[in-house]
């Protein structure tokens, strides 16, 4: 049962023919993915729709010769972000990106930012309604920037969406629907419908507010190469990255790529310190996103290797060395903050106690994974204070580069750990939602407990 996956990621359109009853994933291609436009200001990053589901559809033109029985397109993207649809799926709007930082801007005509504003008239219901889920890069965040600056009036009628479910929608020229793991920010988690009282309440215009639906629903048919494939609903990333690492009810999701995530899979919409995000099988997600992790470590990066970066030096072999060295150096009093950008742990990033003799790379290094190791137990604590899960699942290329890291953040949080079987997650959790899709199983639950069982892996008890 084989079907084309896509993620359409911030720097790369990845893809793969995956086979839900098999278990096998082959073909990987990879395009990298349109550069932003040129905006007045540094904080705005739009893209050119188009150029979006050009990069789609010509992965899925590299892959759709080499399957001849593939039951249909499974897509999945960045969460946040905003764009502008018709009624049959075209752009009427860039696509404004989740790392656009516009509402973070000081507002004309009041004390503080947009996001003040916006945060003052929503109140306690960014919490009850929302789920915490409040950030710059959300849609409602730009749609109360748009009507601030006198801009929302001219999309009277347009149906907003995130960006996977606009590429859907455009592939098949198609009415746009939300999926429920892309409407974060969106979503009244009490009800798991969009917030639309609210929405009317914040006067956001005249929108035609898009259909929820779940990841089964075929949004419409793909023509390409004489032939006509369905397109299934678009889910967020990081759940169906989550997915993909097969994680279960009691483990502590630890991943760790060029931004990082703790969660955990919950039934309940209480809401902490914490977000809580639409998850598959009407569960939720608790998690804290923005953990300092590769981004930051790659700011180090930079600067060490400025001088010979600029001979061409290879980069893969810094980090190896980075890494190495945090092994070789068995214990360092350097002290570090790596929030050099805005997120989970406050700021200003900095670097402490240097001296001559622990001037050097090993001890950085070293400091700066003890230091991440330190982040993730006191948020761990923070989103689970009971800590009792039961295991660790990792995930995310610096998981898998840096087996100290593993090995430190495992002894804090003493519990054991596995690793994702697959480096690709988000490929392998369309695999998982294939097979609900293709009717093998009828839940992603039950979908994760026979992969998990195939791969011989047990979720509760795994150990890496």
């Amino acid at each position: 049962m084989e079907f084309i996956a896509i993620d359409i990621g911030t720097s790369f359109t990845k893809g793969a023919i995956v086979d839900s009853e098999t278990l096998t994933m082959r073909e990987v291609r990879r395009q990298p993915s349109p550069a932003p436009m040129v905006g007045s200001h540094v904080f705005l990053q739009e893209y050119a729709p188009l150029k979006i589901v050009e990069s789609v559809s010509n992965v899925v033109g590299k892959l759709l010769p080499l399957t001849d029985a593939c039951r249909g397109i499974l897509l999945t993207g960045q969460m946040g972000g905003l764009i502008f649809c018709s009624e049959d799926g075209r752009a009427l709007s860039p696509y404004i990106s989740w790392l656009d930082r516009r509402a973070t801007l000081p507002h004309p005509q009041r004390a503080g930012t947009f996001m003040d504003g916006l945060a003052d008239e929503v109140g306690d219901r960014i919490q009850t309604v929302l789920g915490n889920e409040f950030r710059p890069g959300l849609p409602l965040s730009f749609l109360y920037y748009l009507r601030e600056v006198q801009q929302l009036e001219q999309y009277d009628g347009a149906i907003p969406v995130a960006l996977p479910d606009y590429v859907a929608a455009a592939m098949c020229r198609s009415r746009p629907v939300m999926e429920r793991t892309n409407a974060c920010g969106l979503l009244d988690i009490r009800t798991g419908e969009l917030a639309v009282e609210l929405f009317d309440e914040l006067k956001l215009g005249k929108l035609n507010w898009p259909g929820v639906v779940d990841f089964r629903t075929c949004v419409g048919e793909y023509q390409a190469a004489g032939r006509s494939l369905g397109v299934f609903a678009a889910t967020g990333d990081h759940q169906c990255s989550l997915a993909g690492t097969l994680i279960v009810k009691g483990e502590l999701s630890v991943n760790i790529s060029t931004g990082s995530q703790l969660s955990m899979l919950t039934d309940s919409t209480d809401v902490g310190d914490f977000q809580v995000r639409p998850y598959f099988d009407g569960a939720f997600l608790k998690t804290i996103t923005n953990i300092p992790a590769g981004r930051a470590l790659s700011a180090i990066m930079k600067l060490l290797t400025e001088m010979p970066a600029a001979q061409q030096f290879n980069m893969k072999q810094a980090w190896r060395y980075f890494f190495d060295q945090a092994e070789a150096t068995v214990e360092t009093d350097v002290a570090v903050n790596l929030a050099f950008f805005p997120g989970a742990i406050s700021g200003p990033g900095s670097f402490g106690n240097l001296r001559e003799d622990n001037l050097s790379v090993g001890h950085v290094a070293r400091a700066c994974l003890q230091q991440m190791a330190d982040y993730y137990d006191l948020l761990a604590g923070q989103l689970v204070p009971a800590r009792d899960w039961s295991g660790l699942v990792f995930s995310g290329g610096i998981a898998q580069q840096s087996r100290l890291l593993k090995q430190l953040i495992s002894a804090r949080l003493s519990a054991g750990t596995r690793s994702a079987t697959s480096s690709e997650d988000a490929l392998s959790g369309m695999m998982v939602l294939g097979r609900v899709i293709g009717g093998l199983n009828s839940t992603v639950a039950e979908a994760t407990e026979y992969i998990a069982g195939k791969f011989d892996s047990n979720p509760h008890a795994a150990s890496d």
